[in-house]
Protein backbone atom coordinates (compact mmCIF):
# COMPACT_ATOMS: atom_id res chain seq x y z
CA UNK A 1 0.00 0.00 0.00
CA UNK A 2 1.46 3.35 -0.84
CA UNK A 3 2.38 5.79 1.58
CA UNK A 4 -0.80 8.21 0.91
CA UNK A 5 -3.41 5.31 0.85
CA UNK A 6 -1.76 4.34 4.19
CA UNK A 7 -1.83 7.59 5.80
CA UNK A 8 -5.58 7.82 4.26
CA UNK A 9 -6.60 4.78 7.15
CA UNK A 10 -5.45 6.52 9.88
CA UNK A 11 -7.58 9.02 11.60
CA UNK A 12 -4.67 11.93 12.82
CA UNK A 13 -4.45 14.16 15.74
CA UNK A 14 -1.74 16.02 13.98
CA UNK A 15 -1.25 17.88 10.84
CA UNK A 16 2.18 16.30 9.60
CA UNK A 17 3.71 16.80 6.16
CA UNK A 18 5.12 12.78 5.72
CA UNK A 19 7.07 13.62 2.56
CA UNK A 20 6.77 16.64 -0.04
CA UNK A 21 3.38 16.48 -0.79
CA UNK A 22 1.60 14.11 1.70
CA UNK A 23 0.35 16.07 4.20
CA UNK A 24 -2.22 14.31 6.68
CA UNK A 25 -5.67 16.08 8.05
CA UNK A 26 -4.82 16.82 11.40
CA UNK A 27 -7.41 17.56 14.24
CA UNK A 28 -4.88 20.51 15.12
CA UNK A 29 -1.97 21.82 12.63
CA UNK A 30 0.29 23.28 14.65
CA UNK A 31 2.61 24.37 12.31
CA UNK A 32 1.53 27.80 11.83
CA UNK A 33 1.36 28.12 15.78
CA UNK A 34 5.24 26.52 16.79
CA UNK A 35 6.34 30.28 17.07
CA UNK A 36 3.62 30.33 20.37
CA UNK A 37 5.64 28.16 22.16
CA UNK A 38 9.18 30.39 22.26
CA UNK A 39 10.98 27.25 21.86
CA UNK A 40 14.30 27.54 21.74
CA UNK A 41 16.12 27.48 17.63
CA UNK A 42 18.10 25.03 18.81
CA UNK A 43 18.36 22.04 20.57
CA UNK A 44 22.29 20.43 19.48
CA UNK A 45 23.22 17.68 22.37
CA UNK A 46 19.99 18.11 24.50
CA UNK A 47 18.04 15.06 25.26
CA UNK A 48 13.82 15.81 25.09
CA UNK A 49 11.05 14.39 26.42
CA UNK A 50 7.69 14.85 24.69
CA UNK A 51 4.66 14.40 27.03
CA UNK A 52 1.38 13.19 25.51
CA UNK A 53 3.19 12.84 21.73
CA UNK A 54 0.06 11.62 19.99
CA UNK A 55 1.01 11.48 16.30
CA UNK A 56 4.48 12.93 17.32
CA UNK A 57 4.32 16.41 15.75
CA UNK A 58 6.33 17.82 18.68
CA UNK A 59 9.14 15.08 18.73
CA UNK A 60 9.69 15.37 15.77
CA UNK A 61 10.12 18.93 15.53
CA UNK A 62 12.67 18.70 18.24
CA UNK A 63 14.35 15.83 16.75
CA UNK A 64 14.61 18.71 13.68
CA UNK A 65 16.29 21.29 15.92
CA UNK A 66 19.15 19.25 16.71
CA UNK A 67 17.96 17.12 20.08
CA UNK A 68 20.64 14.30 20.05
CA UNK A 69 17.45 12.21 21.78
CA UNK A 70 13.87 12.58 21.76
CA UNK A 71 11.65 10.33 23.96
CA UNK A 72 8.09 10.36 22.99
CA UNK A 73 5.80 9.56 26.11
CA UNK A 74 2.00 8.71 25.55
CA UNK A 75 -0.80 6.06 26.40
CA UNK A 76 -2.00 3.54 23.73
CA UNK A 77 -4.85 1.47 25.46
CA UNK A 78 -8.41 3.55 26.92
CA UNK A 79 -7.98 2.08 29.85
CA UNK A 80 -5.24 3.79 30.92
CA UNK A 81 -6.01 7.32 30.87
CA UNK A 82 -7.85 9.41 33.33
CA UNK A 83 -11.65 8.96 33.09
CA UNK A 84 -14.14 10.18 35.53
CA UNK A 85 -15.75 7.62 37.46
CA UNK A 86 -19.07 7.70 35.57
CA UNK A 87 -17.43 7.91 31.98
CA UNK A 88 -15.41 4.45 32.86
CA UNK A 89 -19.05 3.36 33.49
CA UNK A 90 -19.98 4.33 30.04
CA UNK A 91 -17.53 2.43 28.18
CA UNK A 92 -18.36 -0.47 29.91
CA UNK A 93 -16.21 -3.34 31.49
CA UNK A 94 -16.25 -5.32 27.84
CA UNK A 95 -14.25 -2.45 26.11
CA UNK A 96 -11.86 -2.26 29.01
CA UNK A 97 -10.47 -5.17 29.60
CA UNK A 98 -10.14 -5.74 25.64
CA UNK A 99 -8.13 -2.80 25.83
CA UNK A 100 -9.69 -0.77 23.16
CA UNK A 101 -5.74 1.13 21.59
CA UNK A 102 -5.52 4.35 20.92
CA UNK A 103 -4.71 3.07 17.67
CA UNK A 104 -4.95 6.44 15.65
CA UNK A 105 -2.26 7.51 18.03
CA UNK A 106 0.72 5.51 17.66
CA UNK A 107 -0.32 3.93 14.08
CA UNK A 108 0.25 7.64 12.88
CA UNK A 109 3.58 7.59 15.08
CA UNK A 110 4.78 4.42 13.81
CA UNK A 111 4.18 5.79 9.77
CA UNK A 112 5.07 9.28 10.80
CA UNK A 113 8.81 7.60 12.28
CA UNK A 114 8.80 5.46 9.04
CA UNK A 115 7.91 8.60 6.73
CA UNK A 116 10.45 10.74 7.90
CA UNK A 117 13.13 8.46 8.41
CA UNK A 118 13.38 9.28 12.30
CA UNK A 119 15.19 8.05 15.59
CA UNK A 120 12.54 9.01 18.06
CA UNK A 121 11.68 6.50 20.90
CA UNK A 122 8.10 6.06 21.58
CA UNK A 123 7.53 4.50 25.27
CA UNK A 124 4.06 3.39 25.97
CA UNK A 125 3.95 5.02 30.11
CA UNK A 126 0.94 7.17 31.93
CA UNK A 127 3.55 9.70 33.19
CA UNK A 128 2.48 8.89 37.30
CA UNK A 129 4.73 5.94 36.47
CA UNK A 130 7.81 7.77 34.95
CA UNK A 131 10.65 8.07 37.42
CA UNK A 132 14.09 9.14 36.25
CA UNK A 133 15.56 5.73 37.68
CA UNK A 134 14.00 4.19 34.43
CA UNK A 135 14.13 7.22 32.46
CA UNK A 136 16.86 9.15 33.10
CA UNK A 137 16.81 12.92 33.11
CA UNK A 138 16.10 15.49 30.16
CA UNK A 139 17.55 18.75 29.34
CA UNK A 140 13.92 19.96 27.92
CA UNK A 141 10.26 18.87 28.50
CA UNK A 142 7.43 19.18 26.20
CA UNK A 143 4.17 18.98 27.82
CA UNK A 144 1.45 20.60 25.54
CA UNK A 145 -2.46 19.99 25.91
CA UNK A 146 -1.82 17.24 28.21
CA UNK A 147 -2.41 18.02 32.17
CA UNK A 148 -6.15 19.36 31.71
CA UNK A 149 -7.27 15.16 31.22
CA UNK A 150 -4.94 14.22 34.25
CA UNK A 151 -6.93 13.27 37.35
CA UNK A 152 -3.96 14.81 39.93
CA UNK A 153 -2.26 17.34 38.10
CA UNK A 154 -0.06 18.27 40.77
CA UNK A 155 1.43 14.46 40.78
CA UNK A 156 2.19 15.11 37.24
CA UNK A 157 3.73 18.13 37.70
CA UNK A 158 6.05 16.40 40.44
CA UNK A 159 6.70 13.69 37.80
CA UNK A 160 8.15 16.28 35.27
CA UNK A 161 10.26 18.38 38.06
CA UNK A 162 11.81 14.98 39.00
CA UNK A 163 12.72 14.38 35.20
CA UNK A 164 13.55 17.93 33.91
CA UNK A 165 17.37 19.36 34.56
CA UNK A 166 17.02 21.94 32.30
CA UNK A 167 13.24 23.60 31.09
CA UNK A 168 9.67 22.69 30.97
CA UNK A 169 7.88 24.26 28.62
CA UNK A 170 4.07 23.67 29.19
CA UNK A 171 1.32 25.10 27.22
CA UNK A 172 -2.58 24.12 29.19
CA UNK A 173 -5.74 25.28 28.65
CA UNK A 174 -6.94 27.97 31.54
CA UNK A 175 -10.00 29.03 32.74
CA UNK A 176 -10.67 32.49 32.41
CA UNK A 177 -13.56 32.93 34.73
CA UNK A 178 -11.59 31.99 37.71
CA UNK A 179 -8.85 34.59 36.50
CA UNK A 180 -11.16 37.05 38.08
CA UNK A 181 -11.05 35.45 41.74
CA UNK A 182 -7.82 36.96 43.32
CA UNK A 183 -6.72 33.30 44.92
CA UNK A 184 -5.69 29.99 43.35
CA UNK A 185 -8.97 27.89 42.55
CA UNK A 186 -9.80 25.48 39.59
CA UNK A 187 -13.04 24.66 38.01
CA UNK A 188 -14.58 21.10 38.03
CA UNK A 189 -15.43 19.52 35.36
CA UNK A 190 -15.83 16.12 35.44
CA UNK A 191 -19.44 16.01 36.14
CA UNK A 192 -20.29 16.79 33.01
CA UNK A 193 -21.64 14.93 30.08
CA UNK A 194 -18.79 13.23 27.63
CA UNK A 195 -16.13 15.19 29.96
CA UNK A 196 -12.78 14.41 29.41
CA UNK A 197 -11.15 17.29 31.92
CA UNK A 198 -11.12 16.96 35.58
CA UNK A 199 -9.75 20.88 36.61
CA UNK A 200 -9.39 23.99 34.71
CA UNK A 201 -7.27 26.05 36.83
CA UNK A 202 -6.91 29.61 36.06
CA UNK A 203 -3.45 30.98 34.85
CA UNK A 204 -2.15 31.86 38.74
CA UNK A 205 -3.41 28.51 39.83
CA UNK A 206 -1.27 26.55 36.94
CA UNK A 207 2.06 29.07 37.76
CA UNK A 208 1.26 27.97 41.50
CA UNK A 209 1.25 24.46 40.98
CA UNK A 210 4.22 24.53 38.80
CA UNK A 211 6.15 26.11 41.66
CA UNK A 212 4.75 23.35 43.83
CA UNK A 213 5.80 21.06 42.47
CA UNK A 214 9.36 22.02 42.48
CA UNK A 215 9.91 24.44 40.00
CA UNK A 216 11.77 27.69 41.53
CA UNK A 217 11.35 30.11 38.14
CA UNK A 218 8.13 29.79 36.01
CA UNK A 219 7.96 32.44 33.39
CA UNK A 220 4.72 32.98 31.93
CA UNK A 221 5.36 33.42 27.99
CA UNK A 222 1.75 34.74 26.98
CA UNK A 223 -1.30 33.33 26.02
CA UNK A 224 -2.72 31.92 22.66
CA UNK A 225 -5.30 30.30 20.75
CA UNK A 226 -4.75 26.80 19.44
CA UNK A 227 -6.88 26.28 16.69
CA UNK A 228 -8.53 23.31 15.31
CA UNK A 229 -8.90 22.72 11.60
CA UNK A 230 -12.65 22.54 12.03
CA UNK A 231 -12.40 26.00 12.96
CA UNK A 232 -13.21 26.62 16.83
CA UNK A 233 -10.31 26.96 19.32
CA UNK A 234 -9.29 26.50 22.94
CA UNK A 235 -7.36 29.29 25.15
CA UNK A 236 -4.05 28.17 26.52
CA UNK A 237 -1.01 30.14 28.81
CA UNK A 238 2.30 29.19 27.89
CA UNK A 239 4.72 28.93 30.81
CA UNK A 240 8.61 27.88 30.46
CA UNK A 241 9.82 26.40 35.00
CA UNK A 242 12.90 25.60 35.62
CA UNK A 243 14.58 24.50 38.68
CA UNK A 244 17.26 26.55 40.67
CA UNK A 245 17.66 29.68 41.43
Amino acid sequence: MELRERAADIDWYHTIELVPGCVTEGTFDLRPQVDNYSLPRRLDGQRVLDVGTQNGFWAFEMERRGAREVVALDVDCEADLDWPPRRRQEMGQARRDEGLRLGEGGRGFRLAKEALGSSVNRVTRNLYDVTPEEFGTFDLIFCGSVLIHMRDQLLALERLADLCTGTLVIAEEYDRLSGFVPFHVARYFADRPKAVVFWLPSVRTWKRMLWTAGFDQVVRKGTFDMRAREGWSVRHVLFHASKGR
